[in-house]
């Protein structure tokens, strides 16, 4: 990824040029966070998703950072349910996922957020592998694993990892595409 002449203000600048969300939030001299995110038609993205059984909720925010002339592709992720016993505040939030508490404001209960780091020209083994590693494999998310529907094939998949791998993998791929 090209990087050498490249500002803040100048990626904010493309990335806004490239209707990837309604506003780009700037937390540093070095983050980026999008609000509102958009589709490619422009319409709004969906970045909730939702266990049909358990209502527990899985949030997420895209961000971008450049530190020392290298790109990371950032995902909040915010996991909330209705369960009131248990609920941590956007105070709890620590460092660079402060910048995602607008998010994790609108959350019902929120019980965890994680923030899942990745060098933005990640491949797709590096990109799932990273998701694997930094969120699937949280024991909070086990619920994630009998999010279960059948394809048209007859074939069981788990669609709620699938929706939020293949909603982050697309942002990432048009970060990287305005970028370039």
């Amino acid at each position: 990824m090209p990087t050498l002449d490249l500002t803040i203000d100048t990626i904010k600048s493309n990335l806004e040029h490239a209707q990837l969300a309604g506003y780009i939030y700037q937390y540093n001299p070095h983050l980026l966070v999008l609000q509102e995110d958009l589709n490619e038609d422009g319409s709004v993205l969906n970045n909730f998703v939702q266990h049909g059984l358990t209502a527990d909720q899985i949030g997420l925010q895209f961000g971008l950072r450049l530190l020392d002339n290298k790109f990371d592709f950032l995902i909040g992720a915010t996991h909330s349910n209705q369960d009131r016993s248990y609920e941590i505040g956007a105070r709890n939030l620590k460092a660079d996922q402060k910048a995602f508490n607008l998010l994790y404001a609108f959350y019902n209960y929120p019980k965890a957020f994680y923030l899942i780091i990745l060098p933005l020209a990640a491949n797709s083994a590096q990109f799932k592998e990273a998701m694997e590693s930094q969120l699937f494999n949280q024991p909070k998310l086990d619920f994630l694993n009998t999010a279960l529907k059948t394809n048209p094939m007859g074939q069981q998949f788990n669609w709620m990892k699938s929706f939020i791998v293949q909603q982050a993998l697309d942002m990432k791929v048009r970060m990287q595409t305005c970028l370039n």
